[in-house]
């Protein structure tokens, strides 16, 4: 009898299993079938949001000639914009990001060379990508900091284009074309990622000629403009940017702690006063260039703020 007993209560048992794994199986099948779903409806929403076209008005814009304009415009490029971060110091367009889960994600060559755009684009399709962040084909140029840009204001913006009309040409067809993965695509849904600027571009922002000058006021335009909120958040206090914790520039933060000449300092040479560097993500290397006038602005403007809450 007990041979037969021991016999039943492993075939219990194995029933027992079966069944756990069906169930298991049954779980499993729920699991991805919710995660495809998932990504499905993010792939949908994302796509339907990167299809809309959009028609902004492009008011004319007088583009200077002077060697003056164009040497401004090109300060404010490659220091305040920091343009050659993503499209080459040669301007020629680069890979920036090529992690397919992610994104792969190109720059345009903005030369009149083979395969750049400069020699077709017009003055209001300068204006539109650069101020609207919408392309000529009606689309949203993708991370693009347009969001950014349209706070410059007619003289600067003009003078800018001024100097992107005088790039040497080169020769440069920029591959593989832009993918945005399931990642991207879920922080952009998220609010963590800045994937479509023309999103987020009000229609009628007052751009009122600004006095340059050592000033909180000029410090903010600049800031603004140079599309500092991006990374380290609306607030300027910090936050995850990707793969990459951005530090808090207010008062609460680190930068609370040091002089103006430590401020300078570390824009000049990429090196905190504690010995540390800068990472490779902030584009101190075009920052640098910037005028003592422009620093001492930044630096009034980042004091003037209200600390933001430390975080954790």
């Amino acid at each position: 009898m007990l041979p037969t007993f021991g016999a039943r209560k492993l075939s219990a048992r194995g029933e027992l299993m079966k069944r756990v794994v069906k169930w298991l199986g049954y779980i499993v099948g729920v699991i991805v079938v919710v995660l495809l779903l998932a990504v499905g409806t993010v792939y949908a929403v994302t796509s339907s949001r990167m299809a809309k076209t959009y028609s902004p008005v492009v008011p004319p814009l007088a583009i200077p000639t002077g060697s003056a304009s164009v040497a401004r415009g090109e300060h404010l490029a490659v220091t305040v914009g920091k343009c050659q971060a993503c499209h080459g110091d040669n301007w020629a367009g680069t890979v920036f990001s090529d992690e397919p889960v992610f994104m792969k994600l190109t720059s345009a060559n903005l030369t009149s060379g083979k395969g750049g755009i400069g020699g077709t684009y017009k003055d209001e399709d300068w204006v539109r990508t650069l101020r609207y962040g919408v392309n000529r084909q009606g689309k949203s140029v993708v991370f693009m900091p347009s969001d950014a840009y349209t706070h410059f204001n007619d003289t600067d913006l003009a003078q800018i284009i001024a100097y992107l009309k005088t790039l040497p040409p080169v020769d440069m067809t920029i591959t593989p074309a832009k993918s945005i993965g399931p990642i991207g695509r879920a922080a952009y849904l998220a609010g963590g990622f800045p994937l479509l600027p023309a999103e987020k571009i009000p229609a009628n922002l007052d751009r009122k000629p600004i006095t340059e000058g050592p000033t909180a006021e000029y410090g903010k335009y600049l800031v603004d403009a140079g599309g500092c909120r991006n990374c380290h958040g609306d607030i300027l206090g910090g936050g995850q940017e990707g793969p990459t914790k951005t530090p808090n520039l207010t008062p609460s933060g680190e930068l609370g702690k040091w002089s103006e000449a430590d401020f300078v300092k570390v824009i000049r040479t990429g090196v905190r006063p504690d010995g540390r560097t800068l990472s490779t993500n902030m584009p101190w290397q075009y920052m640098r260039g910037l005028t003592d006038t422009e620093l001492s602005a930044y630096w009034a403007y980042l004091h003037s703020l209200p600390p933001a809450p430390v975080k954790k």
